[in-house]
């Protein structure tokens, strides 16, 4: 125990920080994993001591049928991404954990119910978004949302990856972009952009149905940092030949090297008959986009309970604005607390979900803005500059 400004801070309880780490980094897909593990060795080690869920899926990890989903799920993995692969190894040697505890986060929920009889899932989640397209701006603002361990457990990681000849052997191609990442984990499931002209958020969905052994998401949004177009984007969404093994919607925003630019929404569910992804691209031309943790539009059978509960009660508060028009529109949507149990921006200190930081990414002023508190109320914490200089080498 010690004193922080007059107030005890211990390990165990340290409240919301008003931190957001930023690391520059340039080296080889292996490289700037290391460096990401070694300079945030005791987030990451932290995060795996304090993570419940990890119990849950190291538990299932030590059945024969999880041991099995494992063994798949990374077979495949180093024969379709082995780059990022070797990413993870890089983080777990640098912060000198386990491989195997990494990838297990990376399989998140598909490890979780290898087991479990699929009609009892009660998923978790959060995440929410607005964003308008007009011819004045763009602007997308997001809420960061997360089990309640996850508070203070992130990093942002602004990178140049150079590919070695053996990686660009197997597809790795050279990649500059952004991303908030959860500790000991890859960028992209989150939020942040490429340098060649895409601004990105996810939002987790729940797909009752799952496929052990197929690309977990955490992968496919990773692969997604690398994207020079939206066909391109596509494709890996698409993920041919294998297709996602659980699900996600991932928001968009494309800028080609004319400045014009694209809002599009994308739900991404397994295809329990083929070997592919099912994807359902909506573009957005005058109407704002909102999304959270639901399908909107592709009829997927969905798990029940919290997740599905907070996400509707989420939507229903997005809706009762009226559309917005300024960045000041999206800051105050993504305050909104109108609904007690499930906000847009939650920080009750009892919620099991928490929201760990929001983004704001205004295209008139090529900024991405990351707040701790709520955007009505507080000024970002860190302001990071926005910059496709690759759009003219896409």
């Amino acid at each position: 125990m010690r004193e922080l400004y007059g107030n005890s801070v211990s390990r165990e309880h340290i409240g919301r920080r008003k931190a957001v780490p930023v690391i520059y980094l340039r080296g080889s897909h292996y490289e700037v994993g290391y460096d990401v593990g070694r300079n945030f060795a005791s987030v990451i080690q932290s995060f795996l001591e304090t993570f419940q869920g990890l119990k849950s899926f190291e538990k299932e990890y030590k059945t024969a049928s999880g041991r099995n989903a494992y063994d798949k799920t990374l077979a495949n993995m180093r024969q379709r991404y082995p780059h990022y692969v070797k990413e993870i190894q890089g983080i777990a040697d640098g912060a000198n954990v386990s491989f195997h505890q990494l990838f297990l986060l990376h399989m998140d929920d598909i490890i979780e119910t290898v087991n479990e009889n699929s009609a009892s899932r009660y998923d978790r989640g959060g995440c929410s978004d607005i964003a308008f397209n007009t011819p004045a701006n763009t602007v997308i603002g997001h809420t960061e949302d997360a089990l309640m361990e996850t508070l203070n457990h992130f990093y942002i990681m602004s990178a140049h990856v150079i590919p070695t000849p053996e990686d660009k052997e197997h597809g790795a191609v050279e990649e500059r972009f952004a991303s908030l990442c959860y500790a000991g984990q890859l960028p992209g499931y989150t939020m942040g952009f490429n340098e060649n002209g895409l601004v990105f958020t996810i939002n987790t969905l729940s797909p009752q149905n799952l496929k052990p052994g197929n690309t977990p998401r955490t992968f496919i949004t990773r692969a997604l940092l690398a994207a020079r177009d939206p066909a391109e984007a596509n494709n890996i969404l698409l993920d041919q030949g294998l297709g996602i093994g659980n699900g996600f919607s991932t928001n968009m925003i494309w800028t080609n090297a004319k400045g014009e630019r694209q809002l599009l929404n994308i739900e991404v569910a397994p295809d329990l008959k083929n070997d592919k992804s099912i994807i359902n691209v909506q573009k957005y031309d005058s109407e704002p986009l909102m999304h959270c943790n639901a399908y909107l539009r592709e009829q997927v059978q969905q798990v029940t309970g919290a997740i599905i509960d907070s996400s509707r009660a989420r939507m229903k508060a997005i809706r009762q604005h009226l559309p917005p028009k300024s960045r000041s529109d999206i800051e105050e949507i993504i305050s909104d607390t109108t609904y007690q149990e499930y906000p847009v921006f939650q920080t009750n200190v009892d919620a099991q979900i928490q929201t760990i930081a929001a983004g704001i990414f205004d295209m008139n002023a090529s900024t991405w803005s990351i707040y701790i508190d709520k955007p009505n109320e507080a000024e970002p914490v860190a302001i990071l500059p926005m910059r496709f200089i690759m759009l003219n080498k896409s």
